[in-house]
């Protein structure tokens, strides 16, 4: 249904406290104190660039306070294991000697809606071993006025640069060409490799549109989807006049995986490989039509309707006009980064933004814009 797979996003969306209500509307606002930020999650990378990190929480309230509010911050070890628990990652509390809070109170003065900052200072960066990750969940102890519980933690996670930092969650949501014109280069591809990171997640397919799952295409004309009337929801399928699909296009919920697909419109012939795997040998299709994306129906995560959504993570997306061997496939870190400049190289859609509604293009500047507000989770892959 689409009701739990609101819920599951709305469970991610809310672990700025991970004790808020899912639908924030259950809450009474009145004038409740809040954290700001554009995300309940800041993560700092050592990459060595630095020794030392200074943050700062500033509070508000929606309506000018009848007096002077007192706020006071403290960090609070015991969301660490809620903060793994809903971003899947194994994170252990940060040592005190990696930070410090000098004055944890802040101040809303009468009349006023935004309080004074308080900084968090994360030190000594050059001593942490970078083979574990952290974190630090600094959440509102105490205040004199009431808070919005899904508004009062911050989590500073600190952790060693990873290939892939960042992924996208596409559930009730997709993604389209900014200017689809502009993309010269993803019309008349006569072979095509297409690659994407992916994580199904839980519900995946449950309550779409004749059970679909949009990867990445267009309706009607060369689209790569999961399910169908007939077709298990985890099943890939090449969708054209002749839809083309193997029972061994299947993948698993829940798990980080790898997908990689060819097409070559000479010969019709199609492979699929899932972490560098080939399943399900070369398959040929009655498709000989060469594969043009440059258009304004060309979607990630969505076909014929808004019910066909990728319900899940996604990163590394890329399309190839050519056909990538094995050996290319399965080359050190492809799975997690390659070459822009890559020959062959069309659409490089990393999706490691952190933050923002528009996907960059490495490869051509073939940017994409969410229809709705994208979910960002911090990752660190592999």
């Amino acid at each position: 249904m689409k009701t739990s797979k609101y819920l599951s996003i709305c469970a991610i969306l809310a672990a700025g406290a991970f004790m808020g209500s899912c639908n924030e509307d259950m809450e009474t606002f009145d004038n409740k104190i809040s954290v700001d930020g554009a995300s309940s999650v800041t993560t700092l990378l050592l990459d060595g660039s630095a020794d030392a990190a200074t943050y700062t929480l500033q509070a508000q309230i929606p309506q000018p306070a009848a007096q002077e509010v007192t706020i006071t911050y403290a960090v609070d070890p015991s969301l660490v294991d809620m903060y793994n628990e809903v971003y899947h990652m194994n994170a252990i509390m940060l040592p005190e000697e990696y930070y410090s809070i000098p004055d944890p109170v802040a101040i809303i003065n009468a009349d006023g809606i935004k309080s004074s900052t308080v900084a968090v200072e994360i030190k000594n960066l050059g001593e942490i071993d970078e083979d574990y990750i952290y974190c630090l969940p600094v959440t509102v102890a105490s205040s004199s006025i009431p808070v919005l519980a899904s508004k009062k933690t911050k989590f500073f996670v600190v952790r060693g640069a990873s290939l892939v930092n960042w992924v996208t969650n596409l559930t009730e949501n997709f993604l389209s060409l900014a200017n689809p014109s502009q993309a010269t280069n993803l019309a008349n591809m006569s072979q095509i490799t297409v690659e994407a990171l992916v994580r199904p997640g839980s519900d995946f397919g449950d309550g779409n549109d004749s059970g679909i799952s949009t990867w990445i295409g267009i309706e009607g004309s060369r689209l790569l989807r999961f399910g169908d009337a007939g077709v298990p929801p985890l099943q890939l399928q090449f969708a054209n006049s002749s839809n083309v699909t193997s029972s061994q296009w299947t993948i698993e919920k829940e798990k980080w995986q790898f997908l990689t697909f060819t097409y070559d419109a000479s010969t019709g012939v199609c492979q699929f490989y899932i972490d560098g795997v080939q399943k399900g040998g070369d398959i040929s299709s009655t498709n000989r039509g060469s594969v043009s994306w440059n258009s304004s129906q060309t979607f990630i995560g969505k076909s014929y309707s808004n019910n066909r959504d990728f319900q899940g993570d996604m990163a590394e997306v890329r399309v190839w006009n050519r056909i990538l061997s094995k050996e290319e496939i399965n080359s050190k870190n492809h799975f997690y980064k390659v070459d822009p400049e890559s020959d062959g190289l069309v659409a490089y859609w990393k999706m490691d933004e952190g933050d923002g509604n528009r996907i960059h293009d490495y490869a051509n500047g073939y940017d994409m814009t969410a229809n709705a507000t994208l979910t960002w989770l911090p990752v660190a892959l592999p």
